[in-house]
């Protein structure tokens, strides 16, 4: 029965429609009720002047009319929301519980968080504490499909939105939530649009007992500058005192509940604010918390925070192919990015960590151009040096894109950005770099996600989209997503990569297991992989392995490409460097991946697949491989890379397969794998 049947049982003289909204406007039950919210305030004395009879009730009417309308308020609009995912997979409560805003997440029977605080302290109040009142002011669904070039073709975006106002006391705040079938965010936009110091978030997930949790760990101050730790795990309970460098970590934390399933806590759409970071508190609480401290951060304008983003995943497989980050950024700038000609993935050389004593001499350049085009690689990566060691830098730059050119190979240069944080300095810079032909820029060493920091990197990415140049940021935090906003980003450091093989702290092969199932969720990462003559202790195999597990449309390969190109050891493995993908079609996550242990994956570029596997262990171990994704009824020739006995190098095979093969293929302790499998 509806309410309005209902009413004309109990109160044959009630109105239906007419009513008050929170706003004191005028509106129906029912059309409140097909809006999917229920804010309705009865107020007597307006009540009184539309509809006199309906003050002049039975008193057993009038008792059951005011308790079910009680029920209802109490339910949908007073102090407790429930809000789903468009398939109700995924359930967020929104209570108040003294005064305070709380919050918990679920999925079905399984809690994903328990109840935590939400809110805001700025300068001015705070967020979140003596609320009176909470209303779903609207919700609408949003479905769209957008390219995208990290582990598939297109995103899709499908989720419920809920603006939720939240009244303390004469101020109305909003709290916007997003839930998808696969993760929940939200973001909080106060009241008011002056400048405003945020001091502090009260935003908090608590996570069920009994968790596990993967986050990373460098003994040094650089942990939380640069991103660079190892990522390890520990049970939540025992976050807080885990890290050498304090209870405070980066984004994201990767936590497998007790069930099995997992969730992510990160960001999303990070802008006008400082980056989020984590603070384990206790009780399997974490904190949001800012570089800035206490001090807090200025925004000047309309206060919007970036998206608190909660992934959910059953297995791996989702877990890869979570899109809710890229989903919640905006859409790019259809006059900045009006023509994207110049936004191209491709592979690079790099001549810095394999540099000699010849490094930066423009001749030693040339050769890696040739090297480049000998690979068919699409760019160069002109690092640190060239300023300093060219004595006519602008005119040498310019020679050098010139042969490039004819190469057809293109130029990126390096930029400390101390050098160009004054908007001055960095736009004579880009236009120079622009004049001389160069295609994009990698700046290093922001070393912080504090909010000046942020605006730097939004507004390098704006100067060089209005100059058509790409863009790769290093000693900087992992991404959230801008990459969908600012497609010129093509990627950036974060990340603990190889350039660390060559600081006395090599990477392990359990860091490169774990990476695709926790840093990497969060984006693109310039983890400059294929380190063979500096490999540590992982296999020749394992350093290929890793071009195709490890995402970054811009791909800056480590290894010296003319040692690539003249050693006999490499001759099995350059028809794979040649036609490496560096965006992909489709990535399915094979069985037998274990976080920190194996990471198999088969990947799709057009009609090709690739078989990516690395062992992250000390020890041998199988691995079958099931070609199920493979089209029925069609033959296939794979080549097959494993590690040749003794780590000697690489072991080179060619078979037929088809839709139901079936094989083991044994790997050597911190081995690889990798198979293309091409259409006959």
């Amino acid at each position: 029965m509806s309410f309005g049947s209902l009413m004309k049982v109990l109160l044959p003289d009630f109105p239906t429609s007419g009513l008050s909204d929170s706003k004191g406007a005028c509106i129906s039950w029912e059309h409140s009720r097909k809006l999917g919210t229920f804010p309705l305030v009865f107020k007597r004395k307006s009540l009184a002047r539309r509809h006199p009879k309906a003050l002049n009730l039975n008193p057993m009417r009038l008792v059951l009319t005011i308790c079910y309308l009680l029920s209802s308020y109490l339910l949908s609009a007073a102090d407790n929301l429930l809000l789903q995912s468009p398939h109700k997979k995924v359930q967020a409560s929104l209570y108040i519980q003294q005064g305070k805003l709380m919050y918990q997440l679920a999925a079905g029977k399984h809690i994903l968080l328990e109840p935590a605080y939400l809110g805001l302290q700025t300068d001015h109040r705070q967020v979140g504490t003596g609320v009176d009142n909470i209303t779903i002011a609207r919700k609408y669904t949003i479905t769209e499909t957008l390219p995208s070039r990290i582990n598939s073709q297109f995103a899709t975006n499908h989720c419920t939105v809920y603006i939720i106002t939240i009244r303390s006391k004469a101020v109305q705040d909003t709290i916007e939530f997003r839930l998808f079938d696969n993760g929940c965010a939200f973001r909080y936009i106060p009241a008011g649009t002056g400048h405003q110091l945020v001091k502090e978030e009260l935003t908090s997930f608590k996570i069920p007992a009994s968790s596990s949790v993967w986050y990373f760990e460098r003994n040094s101050d650089w942990k939380l500058k640069s991103y660079a730790g190892l990522w390890q795990q520990t049970a939540i309970e025992k976050l807080p005192l885990v890290s050498s460098q304090g209870a405070i970590q980066g984004k994201p934390l990767v936590i497998q509940l007790p069930s099995k399933k997992y969730i992510v806590v990160t960001e999303a759409a990070l802008a006008d604010y400082s980056g989020m970071r984590l603070k384990a508190i206790g009780n399997n609480t974490l904190q949001v918390n800012f570089t800035e401290g206490p001090a807090g951060f200025a925004v000047n304008g309309k206060l919007q925070s970036p998206w608190r983003v909660v992934l959910y995943a059953n297995n791996l497989q989702e877990l890869v192919n979570n899109q809710v980050i890229e989903d919640l950024n905006p859409a790019p700038n259809t006059s900045l990015f009006a023509e994207t000609s110049y936004i191209q993935p491709g592979k690079s050389v790099w001549s810095w960590i394999t540099r000699n004593e010849h490094y930066m001499e423009p001749a030693e350049e040339r050769k890696f151009i040739d090297a480049a085009a000998a690979l068919q690689f699409q760019y160069t990566m002109i690092d640190e040096g060239w300023e300093t060691k060219w004595p006519n830098k602008w005119q040498q730059l310019q020679e050098l894109c010139a042969y490039a050119a004819t190469r057809k190979v293109k130029v990126w240069v390096w930029k400390h950005s101390k050098d160009i944080r004054d908007t001055i300095q960095r736009n004579n810079f880009l236009d120079s770099v622009q004049m001389a032909g160069a295609a994009g820029v990698k700046t290093d060493f922001m070393n912080s996600e504090a909010k000046d920091l942020i605006d730097f990197e939004l507004g390098f990415l704006e100067a060089t989209a209005k100059r058509k140049l790409m863009v790769n940021f290093h000693g900087c935090q992992a991404p959230t997503g801008e990459s969908k906003t600012w497609p010129n980003e093509m990627t950036r450091e974060g990340i603990r990569g190889m350039e660390l093989n060559i600081m006395k702290e090599p990477i392990p092969a359990w860091h490169n297991a774990a990476l695709p199932f926790t840093r990497f969720l969060c984006g693109h990462g310039d983890y400059t992989p294929g380190f063979f003559s500096n490999k540590a202790n992982t296999t020749y195999t394992h350093q290929l392995a890793l071009l195709y597990l490890f995402n970054s449309p811009f791909q800056c390969i480590a290894e010296n490409p003319i040692t690539l190109l003249n050693d006999p050891v490499y001759q099995p493995i350059l028809p794979l460097l040649k036609t490496l993908p560096v965006t992909w079609d489709e990535t399915i996550v094979l069985p037998g991946s274990k976080i920190g242990q194996l990471a198999a994956f088969a990947r799709r570029k057009g009609k090709d697949w690739y078989i990516a596997v690395i062992n992250g262990t000390d020890s041998a171990t199988a691995f079958t491989l099931q070609t199920s994704f493979l089209a029925k009824q069609k033959k296939y020739k794979a080549y097959i890379v494993s590690d040749a006995p003794k780590d000697a190098g690489f072991a080179a095979t060619e078979q037929n397969v088809h839709n139901k093969y079936s094989n083991q293929f044994n790997l050597p302790a911190t081995g690889g794998l990798v198979i293309q499998i091409k259409s006959e």
